[in-house]
């Protein structure tokens, strides 16, 4: 596309995508994504874990803030209790802007598999975190690897889009090698 070829363009088309996705995350997108996020949770701990799961539930006393409630055995106990949603599922916002930017400055072969790639990697790390979430005050292990991924997704997803523009030149110079 010839719109797309400064670098400037780039920027300004990816930041109206981010703004777009950030404008229907509020408006609802986050719940979808969050549902489908627990869905597969879920699923995946009903295989291993037959008391535990988590749920999505909106905050009490709150205006439109949400939260994982986990409900699983303590020490022989049922018990549950909230996990914050923000710092977990807002760098989803991140990686699928960026998705869908490479849809307009990559072929679509290669954006398809991107997209594949990177969605399935920050699900699957997400789902992880969230099993840990399960388990968290029957192993110590868990708590450290916990504690390490709390606020690692934006990390995450920042790895992501540095991978892919590495694969990808997006924002790279292409140089002509005259020989």
């Amino acid at each position: 596309m010839t719109i797309l070829s400064s670098t400037r363009n780039k920027i300004i088309l990816l930041l109206l995508i981010s703004v777009l996705i950030f404008a229907a995350w509020q408006a609802g997108l986050e719940i979808a994504y969050a549902k489908v996020l627990v869905g597969t949770t879920n699923f995946s701990l009903g295989i291993v874990k037959k008391d535990t799961h988590i749920e999505f539930e909106k905050k009490e006393g709150t205006d439109g803030l949400y939260q994982f409630r986990v409900f699983t055995s303590i020490d022989g106990r049922k018990g549950h209790y909230p996990q914050e949603t923000s710092s977990l599922m807002q760098p989803f916002i991140i990686v699928l802007s960026w998705q869908i930017f490479l849809f307009f400055v990559l072929k679509r072969k290669s954006a398809w598999r991107s997209l594949g790639v990177n969605i399935g990697i920050f699900l699957l790390v997400q789902m992880i975190f969230l099993i840990l979430l399960t388990g968290y005050y029957n192993s110590t292990i868990q708590q450290y690897i916990f504690t390490m991924m709390l606020d690692s997704f934006y990390i995450i997803a920042l790895i992501l889009i540095i991978k892919d523009n590495m694969l990808y030149p997006v924002f790279r110079k292409k140089v002509d090698v005259k020989g």
